[in-house]
């Protein structure tokens, strides 16, 4: 019963890491401006993501988007195990990123 209950939780947690936003890193700036490293899935993530912190707006230093597909001729195994070590790895084939400060 024990294993299906750690089973069960550990699920849970990685179900619930793959529901996460995009990651943020504020930077020190003094005493100027918020500036924030986000790093999430997709450009729209991060645009999202700097909207809600930065409610007057921003402006973005630095942006950048990394799209790996698989390779066409892997069969479905191959592409299954690329994308597992990936997320094991903690380097995802698909990465976006921006460096932004916030105005006002």
């Amino acid at each position: 019963m024990k294993p299906l209950r750690l089973f069960a939780t550990a699920l849970t947690v990685l179900a619930l890491a793959g529901c996460a936003g995009p990651l943020v890193r504020s930077l020190g700036n003094g005493d100027g401006p918020a500036v924030y490293q986000l790093r999430g899935g997709r450009v729209d993530q991060v645009e999202a993501e700097a909207a809600r912190l930065c409610t007057h707006g921003y402006q973005v230093l630095r942006q950048g988007q990394r799209f790996a597909r698989p390779e066409p001729h892997d069969n479905a195994a191959t592409q299954w195990l690329q994308q597992a070590a990936d997320w094991i790895s903690g380097m995802p084939g698909n990465e976006a990123q921006a460096t932004i400060v916030c105005r006002g």
